[in-house]
């Protein structure tokens, strides 16, 4: 790793002050303890419980969480204290004891549980995708603003300290005009792997911080899989964004931002923990913890538990660093990238996973799914990460 120059004070000062934990918050959002139920378990829900825990306590609790097996739910309650145990989606909505819900189930049932709980008053934080297409997303935000609920999908990146870091480095100009985002995305990563498009997508919008002129998608088949994606996302004035979606394990997700008289790189791109810069390294140090996260620097998901609290106590049905006006763009340039490599979900049921669709061709037939014996062939060369 580079050391930074010994004139560079500034940078090692900056440097200090980030590396640091979670701060805690005032006194005035401390009284009521934000309620959490969980839905459903698995590891998105261990890793949350590690973050969660993190933070200063009396800020937060799981007062309930919900699964299936009843095994399974029973297990987690004991070792997390968690005093509410359910095994369905209903049960836990009309739960009293819950303020908001942490929507984290595999499937593509995101947008029909975020609409389940809204209706029973309960704030949400879902993991992506909110909902399959731009318009079911825009219901679930007026729905949530209309009912003063607070509604986030989380891209939880948009939190971390880096991510800030390299915000201030683009407004203050220290980096010049910015022209080029350039992403590699590699398959080390598991959860990462289901959610290649949306990591690249949003770091773009991140960075620019308005929306693409134009979308163009290819990629490349060998043996029938696809081995390489390449989307490119183009801007006002000749800038753009070009992501590298590769199926080689061996390929790391990095991501190069150059602007007219510097660039910096941000390691892992979608937790960030290191960004470097022409001079110098900057690195964040992760709160501790005792527990093991499944996924990459996970917990530092502490930082958007921190914002989802401190939009609620202030009133906010959306929070400004991933808005549901931003949630409407992702999930219309996603459509767009679905469309152009020649497959779309619209009219696929939302409860089916994408990763289950060849199966389900073939169990119920090509004429139930509405798809073409073209487009279910398509879609058996394609892996579910490219989704």
């Amino acid at each position: 790793m580079r050391t930074p120059s010994k004139n560079n004070t500034a940078a090692n000062a900056e440097k200090q002050k980030l590396q640091r934990e979670p701060k805690e918050q005032p006194p005035e959002l401390i009284e009521k303890t934000l309620r959490w139920g969980i839905a459903s378990l698995g590891h998105l829900a261990d890793d949350f419980v590690a973050a969660l825990n993190v933070l200063p306590p009396g800020q937060h609790c799981i007062s309930s969480c919900l699964s299936a097996q009843r095994s399974q739910a029973y297990s987690f309650a004991l070792k997390h204290n968690v005093p509410n145990v359910y095994t369905s989606f209903e049960q836990l909505a009309r739960c009293p004891h819950v303020d908001i819900v942490y929507i984290c189930p595999q499937g593509l049932r995101h947008c029909e549980l975020c609409h389940l709980m809204l209706n029973h008053d309960k704030h949400v934080l879902c993991e992506p995708p909110l909902a399959s297409t731009e318009l079911r997303v825009a219901e679930l935000g007026q729905k949530a603003q209309s009912r003063g609920l607070f509604l986030m999908e989380g891209i939880w990146s948009r939190c971390l300290p880096a991510y800030h870091y390299l915000r201030r480095q683009i407004t203050s100009k220290r980096l010049g005009n910015i022209c080029m985002v350039y992403c590699t995305l590699g398959l080390h990563d598991q959860l990462l792997s289901k959610n290649l498009t949306t990591a690249g997508i949003q770091l773009a919008l991140w960075v620019y911080r308005e929306v693409p002129t134009l979308v163009r998608v290819s990629n490349k088949l060998r043996d029938h899989k696809d081995v390489l994606a390449q989307v490119d996302l183009f801007f006002n004035r000749s800038r753009r964004a070009r992501l590298i979606l590769s199926a080689e394990p061996q390929r790391k997700s990095t991501a190069h931002i150059y602007g007219t008289k510097d660039s910096i790189t941000l390691h892992d791109f979608h937790s960030p923990t290191q960004l470097s810069c022409q001079h110098t390294d900057v690195e964040f140090v992760s709160p501790q913890s005792n527990q093991r996260t499944h996924y990459l620097n996970r917990i530092n998901m502490c930082y958007e538990l921190q914002q989802v609290r401190n939009c609620i106590h202030q009133g906010q049905p959306q929070s400004e660093l991933f808005s549901h006006s931003e949630s409407q763009l992702l999930a219309h340039l996603l459509n767009q990238v679905q469309e152009l490599l020649g497959i779309s979900f619209e009219e696929i049921d939302a409860k089916l996973s994408v990763a289950q669709l060849p199966k389900a061709a073939q169990a119920l037939g090509l004429n139930q799914l509405g798809l073409t014996r073209k487009q279910v062939k398509r879609l058996q060369r394609m892996p579910s990460w490219i989704w």
